[in-house]
């Protein structure tokens, strides 16, 4: 009889500390996770770079000249709704786009989708076209040289702040 009683105040001490230490891991509350703060320089940035990020996230094509036209276009169009400062100057008519992009060689096609540009820049180097080509389809806004004052400014812009 004193072993059963050994026993049964073990089974009862065992229980009691089991639910001891369940009510305890049960009832702590975890801390919620941080909230991310929405950096006002972070959504500055993202909206003057709009038309840029269009660029890389236009619809894709079935052809790389459909793809490039796609992204130039899609870059114009955000820069138009959201009133940005555009990078995409001027675009050639779709059609007249993809007759003169499809003569090139398939690399150079290849090279004008900003998108892969990015990730070949190296080998697209080599595959670039002629400028007078390259403008007769698209005529990008290009990005001063540090402390240059020879590249043109639209007139909404304000001067380079090393201008003053």
């Amino acid at each position: 009889m004193n072993r059963r009683l050994v026993a049964a105040a073990t089974l009862v001490l065992v229980a009691g500390v089991a639910v001891i230490v369940f009510g305890t891991v049960r009832g702590r509350t975890h801390p919620a996770p941080p909230v991310a703060s929405i950096s006002a320089h972070g959504a500055g940035m993202d909206h003057a770079m709009g038309a840029v990020n269009a660029l890389y996230h236009a619809p894709e094509g079935s052809t790389p000249c459909e793809s490039a036209y796609n992204a130039f276009k899609y870059s114009l169009d955000v820069s138009a709704q959201k009133q940005l400062t555009p990078v995409v100057l001027k675009l050639a008519p779709r059609d007249q786009f993809l007759a003169t992009c499809g003569s090139l060689p398939a690399p150079t096609q290849q090279c004008l989708v900003p998108a892969y540009l990015s990730e070949h820049r190296e080998a697209c180097q080599k595959a670039k076209p002629q400028q007078d080509v390259l403008d007769s389809l698209v005529q990008l806004k290009h990005a001063m040289e540090p402390g240059s004052q020879s590249e043109m400014q639209e007139p909404s812009e304000p001067p380079p702040v090393a201008a003053h």
